[in-house]
């Protein structure tokens, strides 16, 4: 940047805007920049004796383009600070001179890869994408120089304090409501401490409420069996995002879709060594096959067993058959990884298994299924009072992946047992709390409302009545009334 070259900096009353201004002016540029209120432009004013209306534009619409060939007959500005987006970004490229630098600030269109149009480039100009977040991972150089630069600035009065909004460390939200209704000007910051009298100070102690996390440890082992089924892959994912870097996925088929094989190549991608496992997990051996080979990789740090074959039909019709399909990946396979754990995975942090609420609940047609949850269940108990880890999740419907999901486009509202489908993302947050929870069976579903049948009310006379196929009780209202009163003394008297 030279002394006498022209320069618009866009939302000049923000933090960045007003350190660009002082800098461009103290070089001797000509300075010409936006805002999106009346206040704000009356505060640049008053802040820069130096600009006045015809240096201020409007940062609302495109109509600092205009403003910007007017003032400079046409032949633009040697420099662009842009944080603008979309149309307001393209109308800061036209603003340039021949031979102009473009500095790009915001990220909008930048992470949504918006075209920028090469005809800026006729005019021997350049474009420049910076990210302040780069420097933290730059060069000692580099950071040094930065260091220089703000440094002289400081003794020269180039680089001075901001104008800034404070908000107590008890008013958090209100800041972010606030920065994000754009209405401020400068910094918004938030006070943690007050400042110390003394320079150099011990600072005390601060306490502050906080929600813990689930983090996985990058040098241990985390075992998914049913892993390559819909939640499955989703656990997987929330895993490696929380750390986790070498993973065994349990299944007894493999791999057979080109989404599995997307998301492990994306797991991979990361740096996360991902084992695919064909053990048969409804036998010891096959179980015994699983722990050694997650052991090869490192600590096993935590089972998850989301394994489940379904045999749904009414008891009248089920068969030992489909007893024995239905306990194998649930209640035997959680049986053998919890006697093999014991013995060969010593620092286990968390077993999880995934119960349903058709076990507490119950659900038609699925009494298998939910007698070997409830084994499940009873396992988990078993090992917290033994002092070993033990969780076991009644989950509802669960909706976006797994069997429910093709069901939830056609039916939005489908319920499953007087639950309504709970979404992935939801069950995962709720999964988050609960591994940090002593108990050993929990449960989350998202129930739905109960809707009164024809006839019904909040009254103990239309209830009644709608259970006894009375369903138009309103033309007689009294004589029901009567009917009721003489009907429950008779049944008081027959006690």
């Amino acid at each position: 940047m030279q002394k006498g070259e022209s320069v618009l900096i866009h939302s000049g009353s923000g933090g960045v805007g007003q350190a660009a201004i002082n800098i461009c002016l103290h070089a001797g540029c000509t300075v010409y920049t936006t805002v999106g209120t009346q206040e704000k432009r009356d505060f640049i004013k008053k802040q820069f004796p130096q600009l006045t209306d015809r240096n201020i534009g409007n940062s609302r619409d495109t109509s600092f383009e205009q403003l910007i060939m007017s003032e400079t007959n046409g032949r633009g500005v040697d420099i662009v600070l842009n944080s603008l987006a979309e149309e307001k970004l393209q109308a800061s490229v036209r603003c340039l001179a021949q031979g102009g630098r473009f500095l790009e600030i915001g990220k909008f269109d930048l992470d949504s890869n918006n075209r920028l149009g090469m005809k800026m480039f006729l005019k021997e100009t350049s474009f420049h994408g910076v990210m302040l977040d780069k420097v933290f991972s730059s060069s000692p150089k580099i950071k040094k120089m930065l260091y220089d630069l703000v440094k002289e600035g400081i003794s020269s009065g180039v680089v001075r304090p901001l104008n800034r909004t404070v908000f107590p460390s008890t008013e958090v939200e209100q800041a972010f409501r606030y920065m994000a209704a754009g209405k401020h000007t400068g910094k918004v910051l938030v006070q943690f401490r007050p400042e110390e009298e003394r320079k150099v100070v011990i600072p005390a102690l601060w306490l502050m409420q906080v929600h813990p996390r689930y983090f996985c440890n990058p040098n241990y082992t985390y075992i998914i069996a049913g892993g390559l089924g819909g939640f499955g892959l989703e656990l997987a994912d929330w895993l490696v995002l929380r750390g986790a870097r070498k993973l065994v996925l349990s299944s007894h088929t493999g791999v057979r879709t080109g989404y599995q094989s997307f998301r492990v190549r994306v797991w991979r991608s990361y740096g996360a060594t991902v084992v695919i496992s064909l053990a048969d997990i409804t036998t010891k051996s096959g179980v015994r096959d699983l722990l050694s080979g997650a052991n090869s990789l490192g600590q096993v740090d935590a089972i998850f067993n989301l394994a489940v074959v379904l045999r749904d039909r009414l008891l009248e019709n089920q068969t030992e058959a489909d007893f024995v399909t239905s306990a194998g990946p649930k209640s035997l396979a959680t049986h053998h990884l919890d006697v093999l754990s014991r013995q060969m995975c010593p620092h286990l942090r968390h077993f999880v298994v995934f119960s349903s609420v058709s076990c507490g609940r119950g659900n038609a047609g699925q009494t298998n299924y939910g007698m070997n949850n409830s084994v499940m269940e009873r396992i988990c108990e078993a090992r917290v009072r033994n002092g070993l880890p033990g969780l076991a999740v009644q989950w509802g419907a669960v909706g976006d992946v797994g069997l429910l999901a093709e069901k939830e486009e056609e039916q939005p509202d489908i319920q499953i047992g007087g639950t309504l489908l709970q979404k992935v993302s939801s069950c995962l947050e709720v999964l988050d709390g609960f591994m940090k929870e002593p108990y050993p069976v929990v449960a989350s579903m998202v129930v739905a409302e109960k809707h009164v049948g024809n006839g019904g009310s909040d009254n103990l006379t239309a209830c009644i009545a709608n259970l006894m196929g009375m369903s138009n009780i309103t033309k007689f209202p009294k004589i029901c009334e009567q009917f009721m009163s003489k009907f429950f003394c008779e049944i008081i008297l027959c006690a």
